[in-house]
């Protein structure tokens, strides 16, 4: 109710928000506004409205030159965080060796380390779905679209386009999770030390290519979650009068839980 107050005052306060300068033909082509006679019918959701699309997408350029993070919510309505890390030369990992320092994807021996094999058997498992469970929400034509599961590996790889390949070697070690028996394939990669200093599930990942910094970015900023739904064009002739109201096209559809809700407001 408070964002929609917000979004009803942009609605009704579009000449004092000086909103022409958006109106223009090269910012709607680039919305796919195609049709000239709809060109200038636009209610404008500016860049001042927290997480509107041109707030993200201005903060995603911003972000590329400053340390980042934001607050994601699932549609169990639990909250995680993303966090992108830049690191100085000093600790900037160097070679294949220095990345195994801080990231693994292998179980840990549990006579040794009896806390930190737990840790990941409860929280760095994934699924398990292929080949144990098909009707995951991973599972997509017939496969995880995770990747899983993953390949025995020696020694850490990097792909061209920046992915590391970690670690997973064939030591025999195992997990259990919903009564299958894991091994290393099925390991999301983690540091050691922050497992057991938060006991959460905490996917570290090790990046050094632009193609996929860019990708983490716009995943970064990617906006707010949405229902399902489906648009057609019904072909009505009252269409090429219609007025294109960015406040509403960010209204509708939006999915909130009451967990993001509070978030909000107390923020």
């Amino acid at each position: 109710m408070v964002e929609s107050k917000r979004l009803k005052f942009f609605r009704y306060k579009q000449p004092q928000l000086r909103v022409d300068k958006y109106k223009c033909l090269h910012e709607s082509l680039i919305n796919g506004d195609v049709d000239a006679t709809r060109l200038g019918k636009r209610i404008i959701l500016p860049i001042t409205f927290i997480r509107g699309p041109r707030h993200m997408m201005n903060n995603c350029k911003d972000a590329f030159a400053i340390y980042v993070y934001t607050i994601e919510f699932q549609k169990r309505g639990l909250p995680h965080a993303h966090i992108l890390l830049f690191m100085s030369n000093e600790f900037k990992p160097q070679t294949p060796g220095d990345i195994d320092k801080h990231i693994t994807a292998e179980i840990s021996d549990e006579n040794e380390m009896p806390n930190l094999h737990g840790a990941v058997q409860n929280y760095m498992v994934h699924g398990p779905c292929d080949p144990y469970n098909k009707n995951l929400p991973c599972m997509k034509n017939g496969s995880c679209s995770k990747f899983h599961t993953k390949e025995f590996r020696q020694q850490i790889l990097i792909d061209k386009a920046g992915f590391s390949k970690y670690k997973r070697a064939n030591n025999g070690r195992t997990v259990t999770k919903k009564e299958c028996v894991l091994d290393n394939k099925f390991i999301v990669p983690y540091n050691p030390k922050f497992l057991l200093k938060f006991g959460c599930h905490i996917n570290i990942e090790y990046t050094c290519q632009t193609s996929s910094i860019k990708y983490l970015f716009k995943y970064v900023h990617k906006g707010n979650d949405r229902v399902t739904t489906t648009l057609y064009n019904t072909g009505d002739s009252l269409e090429a009068t219609q007025v294109v109201d960015e406040t509403r096209n960010y209204y509708d559809c939006r999915y909130i839980s009451a967990c993001e809700a509070i978030w909000h407001l107390f923020g």
